[in-house]
């Protein structure tokens, strides 16, 4: 009973969202069937379709005033800043509502209207760029900042193809008339370009609402340059079908707020490496724009200078783009190469000395016997152990039992020849693989030089303290076999010098005799 208890308020809120959703897109599906078939006729049809947009962009302000209520930091900062801007929307098509349907006339331009919407397009930007994305790098900033580049003039050519050239050209009574008409088209490319540069940098969590949030600024977008393009046509008139764009968008970010009011996102955006959806996004817009290039080629037979050259600028954008990405491609693999050498290193090294570890020695020992067979060169295992290095553990404590350590493996790696082997195998023991000797002689002086490098006074943590180590030797023959076995025998040796008294040398041919 307690599981069903607690799994209860959270389906209710899963199903609630979902029945939302379901309501939403048939109301959706209601102004788009009016609207194409003008049911009701063309008074009715003007009502629906301006109370429609009213409502909805008042919906999403007041949906995304509870997301933002709903959360903390820079998610509250976004979703905030979202709702003001479909409030101010709102507002401006409140003022639209009042000329054409209260005062029966045309909408004036510029009105009223129109510094609500175009209120409401810094506020979506600053909006979007609140929403949180995970920490860049610098190198991917300068990505960041080509992929923006790239994507602004792909979608720059996409909107003067079909609707900005046409406003341009269209002209205007004065010249705030035709800031204001810029301004619409231009508005969307910006928050069109900072959706698209940041969905690949989305949390989990918050891709979701990103997505649905995305939807319907893309909408609105469609939505706007639908209008100005039949306005610059003189085609244009309330009850348009495409004029769902705006309802349809504005409920689509509703949605995503009501998404964060009953999923909020908590976690900060993490640092992570670029996702694949990241590295592709600048290349659908450049598609896009060259598909309406080829288009409207096929279909005028002209291209104009504006673009022409920055379809030029793009091509060389995405050549800069290229090789920043095989750089970066390039360093990872060197990166990768440099870590699994570092991962290949620390796997037959010991952490404490840097000094090979017993398995590298094993192997070196293996390949030392392999390589001296029958020849007359003599190849020989040094077993070291230090002399009541307990006591120094228990009277200084293990820092300083380990600043010994250190010293002994440094003093072994300065009084060894470059072709001998030294290695740690574990606590005070160490060993030492002595290859390409002539003679016992020069084994016996090499173990000799260790000794007496080794009872130099160790200074560690301030204090001098006594060091000593008693060596076992072992020769390779063809009893010995392997490695363990030397080992074994320097071993033997080793304790047999410490039976005579410790800080000396003993070998296992004269113990065996």
């Amino acid at each position: 009973m307690v599981a069903m208890t607690k799994s209860r308020p959270r389906w209710l809120r899963r199903h609630w969202w979902t029945v939302t959703a379901a309501v939403t897109g048939a109301f959706i599906a209601v102004v788009f069937l009016w609207l194409l078939f003008n049911l009701g006729g063309k008074n009715a049809t003007t009502w629906l379709d301006d109370l429609a947009e009213t409502f909805a962009a008042f919906v999403c302000a007041g949906a995304a005033g509870l997301a933002a209520e709903r959360h903390r930091g820079r998610y509250r900062l976004a979703w905030a800043l979202i709702g003001a801007s479909a409030f101010s929307w709102g507002l401006g098509q409140t003022a639209w509502d009042w000329y054409e349907l209260l005062q029966g006339i045309q909408t004036p331009f510029p009105s009223l209207a129109d510094a609500g919407y175009l209120g409401a397009v810094p506020l979506a930007v600053g909006g979007v760029l609140s929403y949180p994305v995970a920490f860049e790098r610098a190198r991917s900033v300068v990505h960041s900042l080509l992929d923006g580049t790239l994507i602004a003039a792909a979608l720059l050519v996409v909107s003067w193809e079909t609707v900005l050239g046409a406003v341009y050209r269209q002209g205007a009574g004065s010249t705030l008339a035709m800031v204001l008409s810029l301004a619409y088209p231009l508005g969307d490319v910006v928050i069109l370009t900072i959706i698209l540069a940041r969905l690949g940098r989305i949390t989990r969590r918050g891709r979701f609402a990103l997505g649905l949030l995305a939807g319907g600024l893309v909408t609105l977008s469609v939505a706007d340059s639908s209008f100005l393009y039949l306005t610059a046509q003189n085609q244009y008139a309330t009850g348009n079908w495409l004029d769902t764009g705006w309802v349809a968008g504005y409920l689509l970010i509703g949605l995503a707020a009501l998404r964060g009011v009953f999923d909020p996102v908590r976690e900060a955006p993490s640092s992570a490496l670029a996702s694949r959806v990241q590295q592709f996004l600048p290349y659908p817009p450049v598609v896009a724009a060259l598909g309406v290039i080829i288009a409207e080629r096929v279909i005028t037979g002209n291209l104009s200078a504006f673009t022409f050259w920055t379809m030029l600028a793009i091509v060389a954008l995405a050549l800069v783009r290229q090789y920043l990405a095989l750089g970066t491609n390039v360093a990872l693999v060197g990166s990768l190469a440099a870590r699994e050498r570092d991962m290949a290193y620390q796997a037959h090294h010991d952490a404490l000395t840097g000094l090979p570890n017993r398995a590298f020695f094993h192997n070196a020992v293996t390949d030392a016997l392999d390589r001296v067979g029958d020849t007359a060169r003599v190849c020989a295992v040094l077993f070291i152990d230090l002399d009541d290095f307990k006591q120094v553990n228990d009277l200084y404590g293990h820092a300083v039992g380990d600043g010994v350590l250190r010293l002994v493996a440094e003093r072994l790696r300065a009084n060894l020849r470059p072709e001998d082997t030294a290695a740690r195998l574990g606590g005070d023991e160490f060993a030492v693989l002595v290859e390409n000797t002539h003679g016992w002689h020069q084994v016996d002086a090499i173990a000799e030089r260790v000794l007496k490098a080794l009872r130099e006074p160790a200074a560690v943590d301030g204090r001098l303290l006594p060091v000593r180590g008693t060596i076992g030797i072992a020769e390779a023959d063809s009893a010995a076999g392997g490695c363990d076995e030397l080992l074994r025998r320097a071993d033997v040796a080793m304790y047999e010098a410490k039976r005579q008294g410790k800080d000396r040398c003993a070998t296992f041919r004269v113990i065996a005799a």
